[in-house]
């Protein structure tokens, strides 16, 4: 099982590669990996910003999602901050630790 350390670490290192081929401009880990308290069954939680104006983002998100989970052997799921509900966004701000 990964720890916070080595998912932070993993996107810190594809940060390049993550600009050029998603554009993101940050990303950030929340959730039960960020807390430390990840089961067998947890899934990476991912807050994500891209360029303005990227194009195709949907596309982006899904083949984001699909590469992270490959390369990590965990299900990713990511959202962006601007369309957190706002009874959970305090919390989900709070708790997460951005690579970059």
């Amino acid at each position: 099982m990964h720890s916070k350390e080595d998912i932070l670490r993993f996107l810190a290192d594809n940060k390049e590669f993550f600009k050029r081929t998603f554009g993101i401009v940050r990303i950030g880990l929340f959730g039960s990996y960020s807390r430390g308290d990840q089961t067998k069954l947890s899934d990476i939680d991912l807050v994500v910003e891209f360029e303005p104006d990227t194009e195709n983002l949907f596309e982006k998100k899904l083949d984001l999602k699909k590469y992270i989970s490959d390369k990590l052997g965990v299900t990713a799921d990511i959202c962006r901050e601007k369309y957190i509900k706002n009874r959970i966004r305090s919390t989900i701000i709070r708790e997460t630790d951005y690579a970059y």
